[in-house]
Protein backbone atom coordinates (compact mmCIF):
# COMPACT_ATOMS: atom_id res chain seq x y z
CA UNK A 1 0.00 0.00 0.00
CA UNK A 2 1.60 3.52 -1.08
CA UNK A 3 1.66 6.14 1.26
CA UNK A 4 -1.53 8.30 -0.57
CA UNK A 5 -3.64 5.06 -0.17
CA UNK A 6 -2.85 5.00 3.39
CA UNK A 7 -3.35 8.27 3.96
CA UNK A 8 -7.05 8.70 2.54
CA UNK A 9 -8.09 5.19 4.24
CA UNK A 10 -6.68 7.13 7.13
CA UNK A 11 -9.06 10.19 6.38
CA UNK A 12 -12.64 8.19 6.35
CA UNK A 13 -12.07 7.47 10.03
CA UNK A 14 -12.66 10.29 12.87
CA UNK A 15 -12.30 10.63 17.15
CA UNK A 16 -15.66 11.31 18.66
CA UNK A 17 -14.02 13.00 21.77
CA UNK A 18 -15.17 10.73 24.29
CA UNK A 19 -12.80 9.03 26.67
CA UNK A 20 -8.82 7.94 26.37
CA UNK A 21 -7.58 8.49 22.54
CA UNK A 22 -6.82 4.78 22.49
CA UNK A 23 -10.17 3.97 22.95
CA UNK A 24 -11.49 6.32 20.68
CA UNK A 25 -8.77 4.73 18.50
CA UNK A 26 -10.54 1.29 18.75
CA UNK A 27 -14.00 2.34 18.63
CA UNK A 28 -13.42 4.17 15.10
CA UNK A 29 -11.64 1.32 13.66
CA UNK A 30 -13.71 -1.34 14.49
CA UNK A 31 -16.87 0.98 13.30
CA UNK A 32 -15.13 0.79 9.88
CA UNK A 33 -14.90 -2.94 10.59
CA UNK A 34 -18.38 -3.70 11.60
CA UNK A 35 -19.69 -0.82 9.00
CA UNK A 36 -18.07 -3.59 6.23
CA UNK A 37 -16.24 -0.49 4.85
CA UNK A 38 -13.10 -2.51 5.95
CA UNK A 39 -13.89 -6.11 5.05
CA UNK A 40 -11.78 -9.30 6.02
CA UNK A 41 -8.55 -9.11 4.72
CA UNK A 42 -8.28 -5.40 4.24
CA UNK A 43 -4.80 -3.71 5.11
CA UNK A 44 -5.66 -1.08 7.52
CA UNK A 45 -3.98 2.35 7.99
CA UNK A 46 -0.06 1.93 9.20
CA UNK A 47 0.33 2.62 12.84
CA UNK A 48 2.69 5.50 11.71
CA UNK A 49 -0.05 7.22 9.71
CA UNK A 50 -2.53 6.95 12.48
CA UNK A 51 -0.19 8.26 14.80
CA UNK A 52 0.43 11.80 12.47
CA UNK A 53 -3.59 11.91 11.81
CA UNK A 54 -4.44 11.52 15.44
CA UNK A 55 -1.66 13.45 16.82
CA UNK A 56 -0.79 11.22 19.58
CA UNK A 57 2.23 8.37 20.12
CA UNK A 58 2.99 4.88 18.58
CA UNK A 59 2.23 3.53 22.09
CA UNK A 60 -0.99 4.65 22.09
CA UNK A 61 -2.19 3.93 18.99
CA UNK A 62 -0.26 -0.12 19.39
CA UNK A 63 -2.49 -0.15 22.85
CA UNK A 64 -5.76 0.12 20.68
CA UNK A 65 -4.71 -1.99 17.76
CA UNK A 66 -3.59 -4.87 20.06
CA UNK A 67 -6.87 -4.11 22.13
CA UNK A 68 -8.60 -4.95 18.68
CA UNK A 69 -6.50 -7.97 17.76
CA UNK A 70 -7.38 -9.99 21.11
CA UNK A 71 -10.66 -9.51 19.99
CA UNK A 72 -10.17 -11.14 16.85
CA UNK A 73 -11.21 -8.15 14.85
CA UNK A 74 -7.35 -7.50 13.84
CA UNK A 75 -4.21 -9.74 12.75
CA UNK A 76 -1.01 -8.30 13.11
CA UNK A 77 1.96 -9.77 11.31
CA UNK A 78 5.55 -8.90 11.30
CA UNK A 79 6.91 -6.53 8.00
CA UNK A 80 3.26 -7.09 6.80
CA UNK A 81 1.22 -4.71 8.44
CA UNK A 82 -2.17 -5.16 10.03
CA UNK A 83 -5.41 -6.54 8.38
CA UNK A 84 -8.71 -6.96 9.19
CA UNK A 85 -8.85 -10.64 10.30
CA UNK A 86 -10.56 -13.38 8.11
CA UNK A 87 -13.01 -14.49 11.24
CA UNK A 88 -14.50 -10.65 11.89
CA UNK A 89 -17.71 -11.93 10.63
CA UNK A 90 -18.14 -15.08 12.86
CA UNK A 91 -16.47 -13.35 15.77
CA UNK A 92 -18.70 -10.34 15.42
CA UNK A 93 -22.39 -12.01 14.97
CA UNK A 94 -21.50 -14.92 18.37
CA UNK A 95 -24.20 -15.32 20.62
CA UNK A 96 -26.62 -12.70 18.57
CA UNK A 97 -29.76 -13.87 16.47
CA UNK A 98 -29.69 -11.91 13.04
CA UNK A 99 -33.40 -10.94 12.83
CA UNK A 100 -32.95 -8.85 9.69
CA UNK A 101 -31.02 -12.23 7.90
CA UNK A 102 -33.81 -14.26 9.37
CA UNK A 103 -36.76 -11.95 7.53
CA UNK A 104 -34.97 -11.38 4.02
CA UNK A 105 -33.70 -15.28 4.24
CA UNK A 106 -38.09 -15.70 3.76
CA UNK A 107 -37.80 -13.60 0.82
CA UNK A 108 -39.31 -10.91 2.71
CA UNK A 109 -38.41 -7.26 2.95
CA UNK A 110 -36.90 -6.19 6.46
CA UNK A 111 -37.62 -2.87 8.61
CA UNK A 112 -36.96 -2.01 12.28
CA UNK A 113 -39.17 0.79 13.48
CA UNK A 114 -38.66 2.30 17.02
CA UNK A 115 -42.02 2.57 19.02
CA UNK A 116 -41.13 4.23 22.07
CA UNK A 117 -37.74 5.57 23.64
CA UNK A 118 -36.99 7.40 26.74
CA UNK A 119 -34.62 7.86 29.26
CA UNK A 120 -34.40 6.37 32.68
CA UNK A 121 -32.83 6.46 35.78
CA UNK A 122 -31.80 2.19 36.61
CA UNK A 123 -33.86 1.66 39.92
CA UNK A 124 -36.80 -0.83 41.03
CA UNK A 125 -38.56 -0.80 37.34
CA UNK A 126 -35.60 -2.02 35.95
CA UNK A 127 -35.13 -5.19 37.90
CA UNK A 128 -34.63 -7.32 34.80
CA UNK A 129 -31.42 -5.98 34.70
CA UNK A 130 -29.91 -6.33 38.43
CA UNK A 131 -26.00 -6.06 37.16
CA UNK A 132 -26.69 -2.00 36.14
CA UNK A 133 -25.56 0.12 39.29
CA UNK A 134 -29.17 1.53 40.44
CA UNK A 135 -29.02 5.69 39.62
CA UNK A 136 -27.45 4.97 35.93
CA UNK A 137 -28.94 6.42 33.23
CA UNK A 138 -30.33 4.11 31.01
CA UNK A 139 -32.11 4.60 27.21
CA UNK A 140 -34.88 2.54 26.70
CA UNK A 141 -36.82 1.43 23.66
CA UNK A 142 -39.33 -0.74 22.56
CA UNK A 143 -39.41 -1.43 18.93
CA UNK A 144 -40.56 -4.03 16.48
CA UNK A 145 -38.84 -6.06 13.28
CA UNK A 146 -41.03 -6.90 10.67
CA UNK A 147 -41.16 -8.43 7.09
CA UNK A 148 -43.25 -6.71 4.61
CA UNK A 149 -44.39 -4.02 6.99
CA UNK A 150 -45.86 -7.14 9.64
CA UNK A 151 -44.62 -7.46 13.19
CA UNK A 152 -42.59 -10.52 13.66
CA UNK A 153 -40.39 -9.98 16.27
CA UNK A 154 -40.76 -7.37 19.56
CA UNK A 155 -37.92 -6.15 21.02
CA UNK A 156 -37.57 -4.21 24.48
CA UNK A 157 -33.96 -2.77 24.96
CA UNK A 158 -31.91 -1.05 27.37
CA UNK A 159 -28.61 1.09 27.38
CA UNK A 160 -26.24 2.36 29.44
CA UNK A 161 -25.60 5.76 28.89
CA UNK A 162 -23.30 5.39 31.13
CA UNK A 163 -21.69 2.75 28.64
CA UNK A 164 -22.59 4.69 25.24
CA UNK A 165 -24.00 7.78 25.71
CA UNK A 166 -24.32 8.85 22.25
CA UNK A 167 -26.73 6.41 22.06
CA UNK A 168 -29.55 9.12 23.26
CA UNK A 169 -29.30 10.88 19.70
CA UNK A 170 -28.39 7.87 17.57
CA UNK A 171 -31.24 6.82 14.61
CA UNK A 172 -31.66 3.53 15.26
CA UNK A 173 -34.00 2.88 12.52
CA UNK A 174 -31.39 3.32 9.98
CA UNK A 175 -28.85 1.16 11.98
CA UNK A 176 -30.01 -1.16 14.45
CA UNK A 177 -28.53 -1.58 18.04
CA UNK A 178 -27.05 -4.33 17.92
CA UNK A 179 -24.89 -3.25 14.94
CA UNK A 180 -24.49 0.70 16.53
CA UNK A 181 -22.90 -0.66 19.58
CA UNK A 182 -20.79 -3.26 18.30
CA UNK A 183 -19.26 -0.77 16.22
CA UNK A 184 -18.63 1.43 19.03
CA UNK A 185 -17.91 -0.89 21.97
CA UNK A 186 -16.14 -4.23 22.22
CA UNK A 187 -18.60 -7.69 23.55
CA UNK A 188 -16.31 -9.01 26.06
CA UNK A 189 -18.59 -11.09 27.74
CA UNK A 190 -22.61 -12.27 26.26
CA UNK A 191 -24.80 -14.14 28.43
CA UNK A 192 -27.76 -15.43 26.44
CA UNK A 193 -31.16 -17.18 27.77
CA UNK A 194 -34.28 -18.66 26.04
CA UNK A 195 -37.68 -19.38 27.38
CA UNK A 196 -41.38 -19.57 26.72
CA UNK A 197 -44.01 -16.84 28.03
CA UNK A 198 -47.62 -16.40 27.36
CA UNK A 199 -48.39 -13.48 24.73
CA UNK A 200 -50.33 -10.58 26.69
CA UNK A 201 -52.85 -8.69 24.80
CA UNK A 202 -50.83 -5.82 23.28
CA UNK A 203 -48.15 -8.47 22.27
CA UNK A 204 -50.84 -10.83 21.02
CA UNK A 205 -52.26 -7.86 18.95
CA UNK A 206 -48.82 -6.62 17.78
CA UNK A 207 -48.15 -9.55 16.76
CA UNK A 208 -51.21 -11.13 15.28
CA UNK A 209 -51.62 -14.16 17.26
CA UNK A 210 -54.36 -15.39 19.56
CA UNK A 211 -54.70 -14.14 23.67
CA UNK A 212 -52.15 -15.75 25.07
CA UNK A 213 -50.40 -18.01 22.72
CA UNK A 214 -47.21 -19.46 23.03
CA UNK A 215 -43.91 -17.15 22.96
CA UNK A 216 -40.22 -17.87 21.95
CA UNK A 217 -37.93 -14.76 24.49
CA UNK A 218 -34.79 -14.70 23.75
CA UNK A 219 -32.76 -12.55 26.82
CA UNK A 220 -29.14 -11.16 26.29
CA UNK A 221 -27.16 -8.97 28.39
CA UNK A 222 -23.65 -7.96 27.38
CA UNK A 223 -20.37 -6.17 28.88
CA UNK A 224 -17.41 -4.16 27.71
CA UNK A 225 -15.09 -5.27 29.83
CA UNK A 226 -16.73 -4.80 33.00
CA UNK A 227 -19.05 -2.67 32.26
CA UNK A 228 -22.34 -3.30 31.42
CA UNK A 229 -23.83 -2.07 27.59
CA UNK A 230 -26.67 -3.54 26.69
CA UNK A 231 -29.47 -5.71 28.11
CA UNK A 232 -32.38 -7.07 25.26
CA UNK A 233 -35.42 -9.05 25.10
CA UNK A 234 -36.55 -10.10 21.73
CA UNK A 235 -40.31 -11.74 21.56
CA UNK A 236 -41.21 -14.48 19.14
CA UNK A 237 -44.74 -16.14 18.46
CA UNK A 238 -43.60 -19.78 19.24
CA UNK A 239 -46.03 -21.25 16.24
CA UNK A 240 -43.81 -19.42 13.75
CA UNK A 241 -40.32 -19.42 15.09
CA UNK A 242 -37.38 -22.00 16.42
CA UNK A 243 -33.95 -21.58 17.63
CA UNK A 244 -31.11 -23.89 16.37
CA UNK A 245 -27.82 -24.27 16.71
CA UNK A 246 -24.77 -26.49 16.16
CA UNK A 247 -21.66 -27.57 17.39
CA UNK A 248 -18.94 -29.34 14.90
CA UNK A 249 -15.13 -29.26 16.00
CA UNK A 250 -14.35 -30.71 12.95
CA UNK A 251 -15.95 -28.62 10.58
CA UNK A 252 -13.14 -25.94 9.27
Amino acid sequence: MDQETNTELADTIELDGNGPIYRQIERAVRAEIMSGRWPAGHRIPSEHTLLEKFSTTRATVSKALSKLTEAGLLERRRKQGTRVAQTTESHAVIGYLDIRQDIEAKGRTYAYRVVASSVITAGADTSVWPEVETGTPLLRLHAVHSGFGKPEVLEERLISLQAAPDAVDADFEAETPNIWLLARLPCTRLRHTIRAEIATAAQAAQLGVAANAPLLVSLRQTWADAMPVTWVKLIYPADRNEFVGEFNPLQP
